[in-house]
Parts: C-alpha cells; structure tokens; sequence
C-alpha cells in the first residue's frame, strides 16, 4: 500500500534551528535503517522549507509501521497527515464499476 506523508512545523520549531540539528541528523542518518527495519520502502523524501514542510511518498503493508517511521523529532515537532493513495487507474477501476 502506498501512503503520502505531509509533516508541516512552525517556524519555531523549523529542524534547521541549530537547537534541533543532532536529533535531526540521527534520523535522517538513519531513516533508510529505520525503513527497512520497519518494512517500508521510501520512494521519495522531499522538504519544501519556505513553506517548513516535508513529504514523503512511502510503501508499507500497514498503516502502524508507517507512524512508528515519525518518530522522535519528526513526530513532536510537526503535525502530520499520512493518506493511503491509489494509482489513479486503480481508483478509476473502483470508481467506474
């Protein structure tokens, strides 16, 4: 199941303010680790940081491994949306039975 993930912070709490850089750097050392361990395949991470948000298009079999991925300061410091999403000539296929 693919799923996009939306994180969007305050500029208080921007992961580029030099208070948050270590815990920042360890988890994005370690989210492809983290990713495998947890069975997800990250197809892409991206940061829009004039807007201090971040988007991640992932894969995974359930829904739970996907927020244990956001944890730590990826999870206190952003409120989050994770939607599963269907290719679009799946949805269509639902949609026009």
């Amino acid at each position: 199941m693919m799923f996009v993930a939306t994180l969007v912070h305050p500029p208080e709490l921007c992961l580029a303010r030099k208070e948050f850089a270590p815990e920042v750097r360890l988890w994005i050392d370690g989210m492809e680790d983290s990713a495998k361990k947890l069975g997800i395949k990250v197809h892409g991470a991206y940061s829009c940081p004039t807007e201090h948000a971040f988007y991640f298009i992932l894969e995974s079999d359930d829904y739970k491994s996907i927020t244990a991925f956001f944890s730590g300061v990826m999870l206190t410091n952003n409120n989050g949306r994770i939607s599963p999403v269907n290719p679009i000539k799946v949805s269509a296929e639902i949609l026009i039975k």
